[in-house]
């Protein structure tokens, strides 16, 4: 088990990127933070191909069953990755349905990678599906979701120039 963050190395042609740039809470759930003990989440575009990568870190306050991550957390994650998935092609979302399937308990301290395709997007909504891995290879959860557009008038102005670019 893993009892703080580690540090991932990930191929030189990931480059990071801030899916949500622009965009301020207060207060996040899914936090991006090294200090905090539940979760830990980066992303990244592949520069070789233009693919979405990300991996997470479940730490120790994301515990339900003993030794196990809550399926809350999970679920958690998968929605947070296949909604950044939409939001870096520039279109901003939020989730409508999400649907988990459950294959395998996961441990504390583990870190995932976590791929998504979007399977079809409009102006208005998109379909992702995702897959939480292990390092092992092992399946930890599947999910699809549909996420709809948020309105214009709700993306800060900072955001709303950031996403303009990315749409080009």
């Amino acid at each position: 088990m893993i009892d703080a963050p580690p540090d991932i190395e990930v191929p030189a042609s990931w480059k990071p990127v801030k899916p949500f740039d622009g965009m301020y809470s207060i207060g996040q759930f899914i936090p991006h933070s090294v200090a905090d003990d539940r979760l830990l989440i980066r992303y990244y575009i592949d520069e070789d191909d233009g693919s979405f990568k990300t991996w997470a870190w479940f730490g120790q306050g994301a515990e339900g069953a003993p030794g196990r991550v809550h399926g809350g957390s999970v679920s958690a994650i998968l929605d947070e990755v296949m909604g950044a998935a939409v939001w870096v092609t520039g279109i901003p979302v939020v989730t409508v349905t999400l649907k988990i399937r459950y294959r395998n308990p996961l441990p504390v301290g583990t870190v995932c990678d976590i791929e998504t395709v979007i399977v079809r997007k409009t102006e208005k909504r998109a379909v992702v599906k995702g897959v939480l891995k292990a390092r092992d290879g092992g399946i930890i959860a599947e999910a699809e979701a549909v996420y709809f557009r948020l309105p214009d008038s709700e993306i800060p102005a900072e955001a709303a120039a950031i996403l303009a670019r990315r749409r080009g």
